[in-house]
């Protein structure tokens, strides 16, 4: 099984609880690691959700691939974002140069850390919905955990 993450940037970010959000995600990569038989991750490697989704995985020793949208990404970063994004990559069991809908398709399930606003979070949320994918989407508003299965 392998498992996707899609949530918001850095920037994004500011006004939600870090702390609740790492301590879910923690949490959950290690209940689809043992719920769910996941053995890979991929993370589009942007600044927020999806370098603390590595630092999960890290930790869990679940493998997973840095899937990398274009050249140039980590200057869209803080200094700080872009060593530790290298840092994960240099760390990953692979680097691929993807975009989210290769990821959805091919991941088995996922983990969403959305708002409800507009943009490529939201995307893959209406992806994983469209596909009837399983998928944890943490709420950073309410800071509720939905478990969106079919």
């Amino acid at each position: 099984m392998r498992l996707i993450i899609s949530g918001h940037r850095d920037e994004k970010l500011i006004n939600y609880n870090l702390d609740w959000i790492s301590l879910k995600l923690n949490g959950l990569v290690a209940e689809s690691m043992r719920d769910h038989g996941v053995s890979l991750a991929y993370s589009g490697m942007a600044s927020g959700i999806d370098l603390m989704f590595c630092k999960a995985c890290t930790i869990h020793n679940l493998p997973y691939i840095a899937c990398i949208p274009f050249e140039g990404q980590e200057n869209y970063m803080t200094e700080e974002a872009a060593v530790n994004r290298q840092k994960y990559i240099d760390s990953a069991d692979g680097v691929m140069k993807v975009k989210n809908s290769w990821m959805v398709e091919h991941a088995d399930m996922g983990i969403v850390v959305f708002d409800g606003n507009k943009g490529g979070t939201h995307n893959v949320f209406q992806q994983l919905i469209e596909r009837k994918k399983n998928f944890y989407w943490l709420n950073p508003v309410s800071e509720v955990l939905w478990k969106c299965f079919v």
